[in-house]
C-alpha cells in the first residue's frame, strides 16, 4: 500500500481546525501584506536610487512620504503578524488537543490491548509540533507564494523578457529545493527516527529505575544511550551538509537571475530615452526579481523539511480517526427510579488480534444483588467488567441494566451521561488525579459537599488520615497503594451510584485493608459486582459466578 502523501497528511488535520479556517486565512492575508509591504519598500528604495544615479536629481517628495508610510504600515503588520500568529498556534493546540481526546474517548480502551496512555503521551507532543505549522507556516508558504506571482507580475509589465528569467530561476530555484529533499528527507527521518528511540530508552530507563539498579544494567542503559546520540550526531551532520548544497545553489541561481536581468535590460532595444527609463528602474526590478525567487525558494524550502512533521502529522491523523469501541446511543430510553441489576444474554467479545475473550456468555445480577466474579487469569474477568460499564460494545449478544420488574435497558439505548450516573467502576489500577482529595473525589460531582465527601471518607476508613486539602500527588503518589484503593472506592461512593462494578481492587492490598473494603461492599444499598481472584474478598460474597478457563487457541 502506497502511503500518502504530505500533503494528503496535512490536509487530514484540517476537519478539526475548520473553526480556525478563517483565522488561518486572516493570517496568511496579514502575513502576506506585511511581506508585499516589505517587497514595497524595497522597490521604493531602489526606484529612489535609480532615479537619483541615472537622472541626477533626488526624489520628490511623495517618493519620501510614500517610504515613510510604507515603512510604518510594516511595523504595524509585522507587531500584528506576531499577535495573530501567537493566538492562532494556542487556539490550533487547543483544537487538536480536544479532538484526540474525543478520539481516545471514543476508543479506548481500545480492543487491540495497546499502551493507550503512552500512545496518547507521544501524540499529544506531536500535536506541539504542529501547531506552529498550522499557524504560521501554511500561511508562510501562501505569503511566498503571493509574493513570487505580484513580484513576477511587476517585472514582467515592465521588461517582458525580464519576467521569463524571472519564471526560469523561480523554477530552478524550486527544483533545487525538490531535488534535495529527497536524500534530505531521508536522513532527517534517520535522524528522527534514533532520537526518538533514545528519548523512548530514557523514558522507560527512568520508568524502571528499580529494576535496573537491581541487575546492575546502568552502564548498559548509557551506552546504548551514548552510541544512539553519536549516530543521530552523524545523520545530523550529513543532514547539514545536504542543506549547506541546496543554500549554495540557490545563491548560485539568485545570482544568475540578477545577471540575467541586467543583460535583459541593457540589450533592450528602443528609443535612448526608454533605454534611460529601463536603465532607472533597473535595480526595483534587480529588487522584485530577487524578492522573487527567493520568496519561491524559501517556499519550496520550507515543503521539504517538513518530513520531521509529517510523521507527527500521520500518527495524530491516525489518533483522530481510530475506530470507536461503542456507538453512540440512538433515540435513548430513559431508565427508572429505584434499584437496578445487571444481566448478560448470549454475550461474545474478540480483541482486535481475534482473541476471543468470551463465547455466549450468559450471567445476570438482580437488583440490589452482590455477586462475584472468578476464574483463572485470561478467562475474561476484566473483560467482563468493561463490558458491563460499556467501555466496549459485545460482538454479540446483548448487556442491560433490569429494574425490579424484570424489564432490560440495554445499554446500548442508554445515553452516556444517564448511564454513568447509574452505573460507576473501580479499576484495578484506579487514576487518581493530581490535585487535593476535595477535587479528586468531585469528579464529575461537583455538587456534593464537604459533609458528603467527609462520610464518604469515613465509610472507607480514611478520614483519620486523609483531609480533604490534601495534596496527593499526581496518581496518587503521596499515598499508599491501600489509601488510594480506599480513596478510589469512596470517590464512586460519592457518585451514589445503583450498579457499582470492581475489578480486582483488593489484589495487592494487606488482608486488613481487604477487609475493610469487603466491609464497605457488604454495606452497599445496591447493585454489586466484584471481579477478584482473591478468595477472601469472594468469600465475603452471597454468590459467586466462574467464568470457565481461556480457550486455548492454535497457531494459524
Amino acid at each position: 500500500m502506497t502511503a500518502p502523501s504530505p500533503t494528503t497528511v496535512f490536509a487530514r488535520l484540517l476537519p478539526p481546525l475548520r473553526p480556525e479556517w478563517r483565522k488561518i486565512a486572516g493570517s496568511y492575508a496579514v502575513g502576506t501584506a506585511s511581506a508585499l509591504a516589505l517587497t514595497a519598500i524595497a522597490v521604493l528604495t531602489a526606484l529612489g536610487i535609480g532615479g537619483a544615479v541615472v537622472h541626477g536629481s533626488w526624489p520628490p517628495l511623495a517618493w519620501w512620504f510614500a517610504l515613510v508610510v510604507l515603512v510604518l504600515l510594516r511595523m504595524l503588520l509585522t507587531r500584528r503578524e506576531m499577535d495573530v500568529s501567537h493566538a492562532l498556534a494556542y487556539r490550533v493546540l487547543a483544537r487538536l488537543r480536544v479532538a484526540v481526546f474525543d478520539s481516545y474517548a471514543r476508543s479506548v480502551p481500545g480492543r487491540r490491548r495497546e499502551h493507550s496512555g503512552r500512545a496518547a503521551a507521544v501524540v499529544m507532543t506531536d500535536i506541539e509540533k504542529l501547531e506552529f505549522f498550522y499557524a504560521h507556516t501554511l500561511a508562510q508558504i501562501g505569503t511566498a507564494i503571493t509574493v513570487f506571482l505580484v513580484s513576477l507580475i511587476g517585472v514582467a509589465s515592465v521588461v517582458p523578457p525580464a519576467g521569463v528569467v524571472v519564471a526560469l530561476g523561480g523554477v530552478a530555484v524550486a527544483l533545487t529545493a525538490l531535488l534535495g529533499a529527497a536524500p534530505a528527507r531521508r536522513v532527517g527521518a534517520q535522524e528522527q527516527q534514533e532520537r526518538e528511540q533514545q528519548s523512548q530508552t530514557l523514558v522507560d530507563a527512568l520508568g524502571a529505575m528499580r529494576e535496573i539498579l537491581a541487575y546492575g544494567l546502568q552502564e548498559r542503559i548509557v551506552r546504548d544511550v551514548g552510541e544512539g546520540t553519536r549516530r543521530a550526531t552523524q545523520l545530523a551532520r550529513r543532514r547539514a551538509v545536504i542543506t549547506a548544497a541546496v543554500d549554495g545553489s540557490r545563491e548560485l541561481v539568485l545570482t544568475s537571475v540578477v545577471i540575467g536581468i541586467i543583460l535583459v535590460a541593457f540589450t533592450a532595444g528602443g528609443p535612448a530615452d526608454r533605454r534611460t527609463d529601463t536603465a532607472a528602474l533597473l535595480p526595483a526590478m534587480i529588487a522584485l526579481a530577487v524578492t522573487a525567487v527567493a520568496a519561491l525558494g524559501e517556499a519550496a524550502r520550507t515543503t521539504t523539511e517538513l518530513h520531521p512533521l509529517t510523521a507527527s502529522a500521520r500518527r495524530v491523523g491516525a489518533a483522530l480517526s481510530r475506530p470507536a469501541v461503542t456507538t453512540e446511543a440512538v433515540d435513548p430510553i430513559r431508565l427508572p427510579e429505584g434499584p437496578l441489576g445487571l444481566r448478560f444474554d448470549d454475550v461474545s467479545f474478540s480483541y482486535d488480534d481475534r482473541t476471543s475473550a468470551l463465547r455466549g456468555w450468559t450471567m445476570a445480577a438482580g437488583p440490589g444483588e452482590h455477586v462475584g466474579l472468578s476464574g483463572p487469569s485470561g478467562a475474561g474477568k476484566s473483560t467482563v467488567v468493561a463490558l458491563a460499564a460499556r467501555l466496549w460494545d459485545p460482538t454479540s449478544g446483548v448487556v442491560a441494566l433490569v429494574d425490579a420488574a424484570g424489564r432490560e435497558y440495554p445499554l446500548t439505548r442508554i445515553a452516556d451521561e444517564e448511564l454513568r450516573r447509574a452505573l460507576t467502576v473501580v479499576e484495578q489500577d484506579p487514576v487518581l488525579f493530581h490535585g487535593t482529595v476535595r477535587e479528586n473525589l468531585r469528579r464529575g460531582v461537583d455538587d456534593r459537599t464537604d459533609e458528603i465527601l467527609h462520610a464518604a471518607l469515613a465509610t472507607v476508613g480514611v478520614e483519620d488520615r486523609i483531609g480533604l486539602d490534601d495534596t496527593i500527588g499526581e496518581h496518587g503518589l503521596r499515598l499508599s497503594g491501600g489509601q488510594r484503593a480506599r480513596l478510589a472506592l469512596a470517590r464512586a461512593l460519592v457518585r451514589e451510584p445503583r450498579v457499582l462494578i470492581l475489578d480486582e481492587v483488593t489484589a495487592s492490598l494487606d488482608p486488613a485493608t481487604e477487609r475493610r473494603i469487603s466491609d464497605v461492599l457488604a454495606g452497599f444499598d445496591g447493585t454489586v459486582l466484584v471481579a477478584s481472584h482473591r478468595r477472601e474478598t469472594l468469600e465475603r460474597l452471597p454468590r459467586v459466578v466462574r467464568l470457565p478457563p481461556p480457550a486455548r487457541t492454535t497457531p494459524s
